[in-house]
């Protein structure tokens, strides 16, 4: 009888070890969506709370939209909270014009990152900073999508134009982004240094067409420097065509810049998010396409600005597509694997 009970204790432990975590549930975390409404009695709000009560996706983008006060957005993350633990609640919360705080009651009237870095001294910096993240976690936000690694180029309609990097100088950019991540990182917030490998010199705006640069060493400086110093918690890829290493595919798309140059030549292991996906930089292929492209080339989340696309929910359009895929051979599941598990290992740092 003892050896029997030793037996069944056996085969349940093989049998519990065995079981896999199934394709719907590690794609679902390759996800984030962004969603219209504020307050839980919405039907919009109330579909993605739904859906992300069955694991449709991982985790949810915050836009202007779905803001009006600290006491509506506390309720809506403390929701989004209980129907999904540890799912990611994303903001892009920059300083100066790229803020989704608008109203009054935040208090969140942050400088621009070109105005600090040109106004105001590391440690200042630090305060500032502590004080947005503070912030940021009581309002319930556990991922920011800052700070830019841009360098700063007068004649960027994007990031110069919205003073969203810090400097046109590689060493000062990586300083005060460095500090920027730390009051994140010591407030329970992760950061993602963007946009990868460089956005600041091109001279379109990825969100309405086809945007160009030549990759300069300069450029790339800040995110080789972060990476190495243990800083990039994800890191975004922009919807950048680079001249002198892809100039078939955006940097979203391209093997070449995200598995090669990313990965291999920066020893770059961690999450790769996409930026929107409903950005016009990254058209051209079919939506299909661009989801197995960036997954080969080496990405893990996508994201994407709307919840719907063509009248369907956007997580099962994208799980659609995905298993598709898989079918046909064209993702293996052990490559979605490797994704669910970079998602899930950095999003034991949730709290």
């Amino acid at each position: 009888m003892k050896n029997l009970k030793f037996l069944i204790f056996f085969v349940l432990i093989i049998f519990v070890n065995a079981k896999e975590i199934g394709l719907r549930e590690q794609v679902s975390q390759m996800i984030i969506v962004g969603f219209h409404g504020k307050n839980l009695n919405e039907v919009t709000t109330k579909a993605m709370l739904s859906d992300l009560s069955y694991n449709r996706f991982g985790g949810v983008l915050l836009l202007g939209r779905n803001i009006q006060d600290p006491n509506q957005l506390q309720t809506l993350t403390n929701e989004i909270k209980k129907r999904q633990k540890n799912a990611f609640i994303s903001i892009d919360e920059e300083g100066g014009v790229v803020t989704r705080f608008k109203a009054d009651s935040f208090k969140m009237n942050f400088a621009s990152a070109l105005d600090v870095a040109s106004s105001v001294d590391i440690n200042d910096a630090k305060i500032l900073y502590d004080d947005m993240a503070q912030k940021l976690a009581q309002y319930g936000i556990n991922l920011n999508f800052a700070p830019v690694l841009d360098l700063h180029d007068e004649l960027s309609p994007i990031i110069a134009s919205k003073k969203r990097a810090f400097s046109k100088n590689p060493a000062k950019v990586s300083l005060y982004a460095s500090v920027f991540i730390d009051a994140m990182s010591e407030n329970s917030i992760l950061s993602t240094i963007k946009h990868f490998p460089g956005h600041g010199s091109a001279k379109q705006d990825s969100h309405n067409e086809k945007t160009y640069i030549m990759l300069t060493k300069e450029a790339l400086n800040p995110f080789k420097t972060l990476i190495s110093e243990n800083k990039a918690k994800l890191v975004m890829i922009g919807h950048i065509y680079v001249k002198n290493l892809d100039e078939k595919y955006p940097a979203t798309l391209s093997s070449i810049v995200i598995n090669g140059l990313l990965r291999d030549e920066l020893g770059y292991d961690g999450v790769v998010v996409s930026d929107d996906m409903m950005m016009k930089g990254v058209a051209g292929l079919s939506l299909k396409e661009q989801i197995i492209r960036y997954i080969n080339a080496g990405g893990d989340i996508l994201l994407f600005s709307e919840f719907k696309i063509d009248g369907k929910r956007t997580a099962d359009v994208v799980y659609e597509y995905i298993k598709q895929a898989v079918n046909d051979g064209e993702i293996s599941k052990q490559r979605i694997k490797i994704s669910y598990d970079r998602i899930m290992k950095l999003k034991k740092e949730l709290k």
